[in-house]
């Protein structure tokens, strides 16, 4: 078995094996386990295996006792020592558009339909003198595949119960958000790791921000002390399902409760959704320029925007390199040869805001 200073590796069957017959050769040097057939060689085979099966439990069991490598089960043991847990899934909610009769109440519990997820009114609704009614709805599973864009059509499934409603729904303006799967190893994993290495200081901001990352469909957080003046501190965050991941005024109230409720330091708090700045990203002279480069571009710019973007404060401006977007154009598959032509000079992002990737536009 081989330890070196990333873990302990089981040897191979074979290696196990001739280590054996040698070792057997030199103990007992009248006896050839190497030739076959004899029993010296049938007990090198079965001390190999036996040997085998004990070194992969060592293996397996060294990669336990570490966070960075354990498996699942044992990850989350890791993570109960921090008094952490995996975030359950979430259902995605948010307010839908339909059109009925003036000036009439419709009760909470009616149904719409997109693709496989199911929607229910959480509330009453009372449409307006044109007919016009938002309810606020709630999907009935759990996962990231109840959420749904803005714009997107939901069919009424309950029009026995509103005959008067229209057949389709539309959704508002901040979509369907918030729904979200049952947190990732990879997640949970990386939020151990975060605990581990910056612990607990009562009341410093990377508390705010493990805290707020432990909120189902919080995806990223950041806080910045003295954010807002003295004595205070800032958080923001970026949800699941919401376009760009800019949460609405219900997420960020929920997640200042949820805050609010585990923070030991009656700092002033607040919680605000970062300000989308588009970045508008001009390429001319791209070799080789097919729809497929392109397409390859604008993925690996939308890796490169969330990979560095974060808001931006005064106390801690953003300063977003021009030559990260450059660097991303280059390491599209397909791309050969490109100018940016904008933005032409580094960005600077405060007051909240945070770059997301505009338009991409090709000469």
């Amino acid at each position: 078995m081989a330890m070196t200073l990333t873990g302990i590796t089981a040897r191979t069957l074979d290696a196990i094996s001739r280590a054996i017959r040698a070792d057997l050769r030199r103990e007992m040097p009248e006896a050839d386990a190497t030739i076959w057939p004899n029993n010296m060689a049938i007990l090198s085979k079965v001390f190999a295996m036996a040997t085998r099966q004990v070194e992969l439990r060592l293996e397996w069991a060294y990669r336990q006792l570490f966070a960075s490598t354990a498996d699942a089960r044992q990850l989350e043991r890791h993570a109960y020592e921090f008094g952490l847990a995996r975030k359950a899934p979430a259902a995605a909610s948010g307010y839908i558009d339909a059109e009925g009769t003036a000036d009439t109440i419709y009760p909470a519990g009616l149904a719409w339909i997109s693709g496989t997820a199911r929607y229910i009114a959480a509330a009453d609704a009372l449409s307006g003198a044109d007919g016009a009614v938002r309810f606020y709805v709630v999907a009935e599973a759990t996962g990231a595949a109840t959420n749904r864009g803005a714009g997107e059509e939901l069919a009424f499934a309950d029009a026995a119960a509103a005959p008067t409603l229209s057949a389709v729904a539309t959704v508002g303006e901040d979509g369907l958000g918030g729904g979200a799967d049952t947190e990732s190893d990879d997640s949970l994993r990386a939020r151990v790791l975060d605990r581990k290495r910056r612990p607990p200081q009562g009341g410093a901001t990377s508390d705010y921000e493990q805290i707020a990352r432990a909120y189902p469909g919080v995806s990223a957080a950041w806080a910045y002390a003295w954010s807002h003046g003295p004595g205070t501190v800032g958080v923001w965050f970026l949800f699941d399902g919401r376009a760009n991941g800019i949460p609405t005024d219900a997420d960020v109230a929920a997640v200042q409760d949820w805050i609010d409720t585990s923070r030991l330091i009656r700092a002033r708090l607040v919680v605000a959704a970062p300000v989308a700045a588009p970045v508008d990203v001009f390429i001319s002279g791209l070799t080789t320029d097919t729809l497929a480069t392109r397409s390859a571009i604008e993925a690996s710019l939308r890796a490169m925007f969330a990979a560095r973007a974060r808001p931006g404060v005064a106390s801690a401006p953003l300063l977003f390199s021009r030559s990260w977007i450059s660097e991303a154009i280059s390491q599209a598959i397909g791309e050969e040869q490109h100018y940016l032509s904008a933005p032409q000079f580094d960005l600077v992002f405060a007051a909240g805001e945070m770059p997301v990737l505009g338009q991409v536009f090709y000469g």
